[in-house]
């Protein structure tokens, strides 16, 4: 199985809940940049997921248009923070050993559930740029069972796009 971790893009500090804020210019940009580079890089994926917060959605649903084949965005509440990485494990157990997830959610918990998946100590050695990605190859479902194949931050993006 082939995990992308996604972070959302820049969005805008001012909204009525942090729940609804948006994207900003900039963000979409990012997200434009995230979804190309995911496409220069060979990502076909066979689940799409997104945290339920408004700039996650916004970050994934652009990314996705440059995807040669996208599916459907599924809102998944397990890619909010504070969600322990065993919940998100438990999501990705029964799908098929050759699946290839986009997960966009939020800092802290993208950068603890790859210390996590990758057994590492501490998830402050793993942060990530807003519209940044890291890819991990998880053969087995269980924490610390994961390979970090690469992990990108948005100037390396924009190269690749």
């Amino acid at each position: 199985m082939t995990l992308y971790l996604l972070r959302h893009a820049t969005a805008s500090r001012e909204a009525p809940t942090d729940a609804e804020r948006a994207l900003t210019k900039e963000g979409r940009h990012e997200a434009r940049v995230a979804g190309k580079a995911l496409h220069w890089l060979g990502a076909r994926p066979t689940f799409l997921w997104s945290s339920p917060l408004l700039r996650a959605r916004q970050t994934a649903e652009i990314a996705a248009e440059s995807l040669a084949r996208s599916p459907s965005i599924e809102i998944q509440k397990e890619l909010e923070n504070d969600t322990p990485t065993a919940e998100l494990l438990a999501l990705l157990k029964p799908l098929p050993p050759d699946s290839e997830i986009v997960l966009v959610g939020h800092m802290p918990s993208l950068s603890e559930h790859l210390a996590a998946l990758l057994g590492a100590a501490s998830p402050e050695n793993f942060p990530m740029d807003k519209g940044g990605l890291a890819v991990l190859r998880l053969d087995e479902s269980r924490l610390g069972k994961a390979v970090l194949r690469f992990r990108l931050r948005n100037e390396q993006l924009e190269r690749i796009a």
